[in-house]
């Protein structure tokens, strides 16, 4: 059965893949980096609290590094972190481990989204679907045209 986020980009009519996953571990994109799928394609969906800002959603390539500095420059935050995980639930919906970048853009069109640089080198991507143990590979263009994200350097 198609979840919210899947019947947005079918709606849309952008081409995308489901990737199911085991969900016995709590963290969807751990799960999927062990799948048989390209490991550098897979995006995590941070989201942070920014102390100007509020809620910051930063999507960064799985392996990759955040730089909280970079992170909190681009965003016009002073100091920018990772909340507790009861904040990330009231915030967005999403448990830990299936937050989207798409279901929060279409359920939280004010927060702010911002991508690392590194996305616009991708033919594919694959995020977080909302659910845990589902994912969704689609075009990098077409993820950025949809969500019309800021894109900068976010990473150490």
């Amino acid at each position: 059965m198609a979840n919210q986020v899947e019947e947005y980009l079918t709606e849309k009519g952008i081409p995308f893949t489901v990737h199911e996953l085991p969900v016995e571990q709590a963290d969807g994109t751990a799960v999927l980096a062990e799948e048989p799928v390209d490991h550098d394609k897979i995006f995590k969906t941070l989201v942070m609290k920014g102390n100007k800002t509020g809620v910051v959603i930063a999507v960064v390539p799985l392996d990759a590094r955040l730089d909280y500095k970079k992170a909190a420059k681009a965003t016009g935050n002073r100091k920018i972190g990772l909340p507790p995980m009861e904040f990330v639930l009231e915030h967005t919906g999403y448990e830990h481990g299936a937050n989207t970048p798409i279901g929060i853009r279409l359920n939280h069109p004010d927060y702010l989204l911002v991508f690392d640089e590194s996305i616009q080198d991708y033919d594919k991507v694959i995020v977080s679907s909302g659910e845990l143990g589902k994912a969704v590979e689609l075009a990098a263009s077409d993820l950025v045209e949809l969500l019309h994200p800021e894109i900068e350097n976010l990473l150490k």
